[in-house]
């Protein structure tokens, strides 16, 4: 998949360049959601300004016009937003010449009627047309919705049902955006956590809300991404390489494990243990030394396109992101012996001094003393929580009840109640690794959670005893019913799209654990029809080269019915087998999107 960071810049500047004016000079104005957007896509604001004369916030006091020249606004559709509009050419002269307008998506008919009453915009509009930014681009293959947050309190809330069609809106405009920059017109698929209720609601004998969401954004959005093809003839560019693209539409749900889990990558640490990295806008606030010896505070952005470091260490064991950086550091001080005194040198704090004190290597040592002193924390809070020495029974938990050889523990408790014993972990660790091990067992008796809660401390007197409660039971709201009525009740039954990985000597114990998305990726781009169709159906008819793939496969299992060759599933055997070993299986691009990735669960 290209780089969305390179696409969506990409897109705009064209955007721009399509806009024509007089002598060619244009007045950017935007608003803080653009601003936010163009923050992920320029390094600097002169990197823009190659393609506009001036940019400047639509609210700005120092805002200064020039009436000779026109406007371009690149805004999301608000009242606000067009009332400063409006205002910009009430006066005379007006503060630009003419006006471009480019609304983001949203744009509903009580604003665009509110925007066509507003006589002095109509009387100077050049130009009015929507632009397709509707999301952030995070990193080079993840983009976050705009104006879109606490997804899952609004989508699994019976009190928040008013504000489900607004931000369904919200996440179409922003798939079509996504379409639109990549030149996809993708096939369909939505996530099915219950089939049983699927079928009831397609025949009507039941009104379920488990599986609509993610259907109801399925259809949404094909209505949309039809549309859009219809009103722009040259959507989709031409494209003979590769066949369309696949286009998963899931929800939270899918895996309830990830987000609870102790991951050990160096971006998972980061955000979820360092009190100083702010998630939301991506920043990292810390103190380190300058040249003079003295500690200063420092402000940075664990952004792709400002630390090519980042881009690659976020994904690795912290370990491994360790590692790198020590060997980092040791090298840049190799190369420069003249400029470093090794007398005081006696462990990595001290290389880090040593860093600090190097001149005219500003970047590179500020992105290393960045790397090192963020790994630092992390690796800080794994020893005082002893993460990673609990984590082995996460991994079983997660891990459909195997060890790391891939033995089945018989009785996992005995070995999470010496972790939920243990003084160090916080109660927010054992908190999770209650909630996996309820996950695990297919929900348990709210008396066992009551028995818990008491070993680790939390009994009926404790301020947030009922907060707690009220977390197991709010599982049920997601369709993982936690407390069960009755011990002898049966446990819930869930399809579990996550993995583990067992005996392989190539993986850290802490990292057994492979995401539903991962595994699910891994499933579709190998073969698409490894990817359950109950589970996730195709939202129209499926792609007329898949089917001919199944007869085939369908054939060849009929042939060999009655030989005596082993049971495996035809399916598995497509995923390798082509007719000629000469010739390269064209796979498809992928697109997967999650309504919310994260849980933002406050204990």
């Amino acid at each position: 998949m290209s780089d969305l960071i390179e696409l969506q810049r990409r897109y705009l500047i064209g955007a721009l360049s399509q806009i024509e004016t007089k002598n060619n000079l244009k007045f950017l104005i935007i608003d803080k959601t653009v601003e936010t957007i163009l923050s992920y896509l320029f390094l600097t604001p002169q990197e823009l300004l190659n393609n506009v004369t001036s940019v400047d916030l639509i609210d700005s006091p120092t805002r200064k016009g020039q009436s000779s020249i026109d406007a371009i606004y690149i805004l999301e559709p608000t009242k606000y937003n067009i009332n400063c509009i409006d205002a910009d050419f009430i006066a005379r002269p007006s503060k630009y010449r003419k006006c471009h307008i480019r609304f983001l998506p949203g744009l509903t008919n009580p604003i665009f009627q509110f925007f066509q009453s507003k006589r002095y915009i109509a009387q100077n509009l050049e130009s009015f047309k929507p632009i397709e930014l509707g999301f952030f681009v995070k990193e080079s293959q993840f983009f976050q919705t705009l104006q879109i947050e606490h997804s899952l309190q609004v989508f699994y809330n019976d009190s928040c049902k008013a504000l489900i069609p607004t931000n369904v809106r919200k996440i179409v405009g922003s798939l079509v955006s996504l379409c639109v920059i990549t030149g996809e017109y993708p096939i369909v698929r939505y996530s099915v956590p219950n089939p049983i209720e699927e079928e009831d609601a397609r025949s009507g004998n039941t009104a379920v809300n488990s599986n609509s969401l993610t259907r109801s954004i399925a259809n949404a959005f094909q209505i949309a991404i039809d549309t859009y093809a219809r009103n722009n003839p040259d959507f989709p560019p031409p494209n003979t390489e590769r066949p369309r693209s696949i286009l998963i539409i899931t929800d939270r749900t899918l895996d309830p494990f990830a987000p609870i889990l102790h991951d050990f990558s160096y971006q998972a640490m980061a955000y979820d243990l360092v009190p100083n990295v702010d998630t939301r806008k991506d920043v990292y606030r810390y103190s380190a030394e300058n040249e003079a010896g003295e500690q200063e505070e420092k402000v940075s952005k664990l952004v792709d396109l400002y630390d090519p470091d980042w881009i690659d260490l976020k994904h690795q064991h912290i370990m491994d992101a360790n590692e790198y950086i020590q060997g980092r550091i040791k090298e840049l001080i190799a190369k420069n012996p003249l400029l470093v005194d090794r007398s005081n040198v006696k462990n990595t704090t001290d290389l880090l001094s040593v860093v600090a004190h190097l001149k005219d290597f500003d970047e590179e040592r500020r992105r290393l003393i960045l790397h090192k002193t963020l790994v630092d924390e992390c690796l800080g809070q794994n020893a005082e929580r002893k993460l990673a020495d609990i984590s082995t029974i996460e991994q079983s938990l997660s891990g459909f009840g195997m060890d790391f050889s891939g033995e089945k523990i018989r009785h996992i408790v005995n070995d999470l109640l010496p972790a939920l014993a243990l003084k160090e972990p916080t109660t927010s660790d054992k908190l999770r690794y209650i909630i996996a091990y309820a996950l695990f067992r297919g929900g348990v008796i709210e008396l066992d959670f009551i028995k818990l809660l008491n070993f680790i401390g939390i009994t009926h007197e404790h301020e947030k005893y009922q907060k707690y409660l009220k977390i197991f039971r709010n599982y049920g709201l997601i369709n993982f019913k936690l407390i069960k009525d009755k011990p002898k009740d049966k446990p819930f039954l869930k399809e579990w799209f996550h993995d583990t990985l067992v005996n392989d000597p190539n993986i850290y114990h802490t990292s057994r654990f492979v995401p539903a998305v991962g595994n699910i990726l891994s499933k579709v781009i190998a073969n698409p029809l490894l990817l359950s169709e109950q589970y996730f159906p195709y939202l129209k008819d499926k792609p007329i080269e898949l089917l001919n793939e199944e007869e085939f496969q369908a054939g060849l299992a009929n042939t060999s019915a009655n030989s005596s060759s082993s049971l495996r599933n035809p399916r598995h055997k497509a995923a390798w087998t082509t007719k000629s070993p000469n010739v390269k299986k064209n796979i498809p691009r992928q697109r997967f999107f999650l309504l919310h990735y994260w849980w933002y669960i406050s204990f």
